[in-house]
């Protein structure tokens, strides 16, 4: 009784902690990969005017060969132009046309039971797709670091194209489904998501688990609680763009503290309980959290040329690419609504975006540092991780 009672304050902290390196992974998406972007484009400029001016000059350019020059353009820059290219396309050509209006009206003229089906059919789907775009984010990589063959490199964009162009979708049905559940007079839709939740305690606590398949169920949780955060964000900027008083304001906050609510409740019994059927100690929660500390710190990736947070992103499953392109979909749409009397200029709009790109950018980095610091205390405190450096220290010695 002792274990199951310590079980829900073990796993909110390492929820929590999952929670904000989802926010910071997410933020880097949206703050450092655009620099990264312009960088790697303008090294590939400067090779394109480099090679094009050696031809006129009939002499053999020496550009790239240079390993290791911050200034040449190697393989890996164009890991950075695919994800950003990739990110365009997809908001323009696939999520813009949507109307957005016509998702919501044909949701809610819907059954329950049609509902219910469509809710389940999301979740179950966008679990796939997060395990799927995982290993095709792995393979992009892969083929733009190290395989020297282009073919490679062409298949693997064009197949990370198609799922996040597949898994945006989704995403976006799921934003929708909620808009309405949050719009809905009586609330049916609303119990329906809440009661989902619950539901999943039934499909899991019976089965059987070891410690990897609870962790896979621990980043599952940690996944599903940072889209629900920023879905609710997004359906209550929609909503506040198209103007709300102060009653329905405190309707919507209200309905989601309760959807927030359920979230934690249903975590903490489903992990209470599983950890209690399966004769798992509360402790293994605490050895979790040092596997995403260490992912986060490079600690046992000394070898791998990662970007930031690759590692810690791959091990919990977060769709970064798909989760940007609803938002900003939504976002783009909030926007419509809200500057629809009011059309501001475009130094204004230029304005606004860089100063709220910048603000983002300093959270992030303030994030990052307060992660990183965390992560090394807790690895500086877990025996393992000193004997590490022991045995390090001897070697060096």
């Amino acid at each position: 009784m002792k274990e199951f009672v310590k079980v829900p304050s073990a796993v909110e902290a390492l929820l929590t902690f999952g929670f904000w390196i989802s926010v910071d992974s997410f933020l880097y998406t949206l703050t450092v990969l655009p620099i990264r972007f312009a960088w790697s484009l303008l090294l590939l400029l400067r090779l394109a005017f480099t090679t094009v001016t050696s031809v006129f000059r009939s002499s053999r350019s020496k550009f790239g060969d240079n390993e290791e020059s911050p200034f040449e353009f190697h393989r890996r820059h164009s890991y950075q132009l695919i994800q950003v290219s990739i990110i365009y396309i997809i908001h323009e050509y696939v999520l813009m046309p949507i109307n957005i209006s016509i998702i919501y009206h044909w949701i809610r003229v819907q059954s329950m039971v049609k509902l219910y089906l469509l809710v389940a059919m999301v979740e179950v789907f966008d679990r796939l797709m997060c395990s799927l775009g995982q290993d095709c984010l792995d393979s992009l990589y892969y083929n733009t670091t190290r395989r020297p063959r282009s073919s490679r490199l062409v298949v693997s964009a064009l197949v990370v194209l198609t799922y996040t162009a597949l898994h945006s979708f989704l995403l976006f049905v799921h934003v929708a489904t909620l808009n309405v559940a949050m719009n809905s007079s009586d609330q049916a839709l609303l119990s329906l998501l809440i009661g989902g939740n619950f539901a999943e305690i039934k499909s899991t606590v019976f089965k059987k688990y070891n410690k990897a398949g609870l962790f896979k169920i621990t980043a599952s949780d940690v996944c599903e609680r940072f889209k629900l955060a920023l879905f609710l964000l997004l359906v209550l900027m929609l909503n506040a763009s198209q103007g709300i008083d102060k009653k329905m304001l405190y309707s919507y906050l209200s309905m989601c503290g309760i959807v927030w609510c359920a979230e934690w409740l249903s975590d903490w019994l489903k992990h209470s309980f599983i950890t209690k059927f399966n004769f798992i100690a509360s402790g293994v929660y605490s050895e979790y959290g040092l596997l995403l500390a260490g992912d986060l710190s490079g600690f046992g990736h000394e070898g791998d040329n990662l970007d930031h947070s690759h590692a810690v992103v791959k091990r919990l499953g977060l769709a970064q690419i798909p989760l940007v392109c609803v938002m900003t979909k939504y976002l783009k749409e909030a926007y419509k609504y809200a500057t629809y009397e009011n059309q501001p200029q475009t130094w204004q709009i230029v304005l606004g975006i860089f100063t709220t790109w910048l603000l983002l950018l300093l959270i992030k980095l303030s994030l990052e540092s307060f992660l990183h610091r965390l992560s090394r205390r807790k690895l500086e405190a877990a025996p393992e991780f000193s004997k590490h450096n022991a045995t390090v220290g001897k070697k060096k010695n």
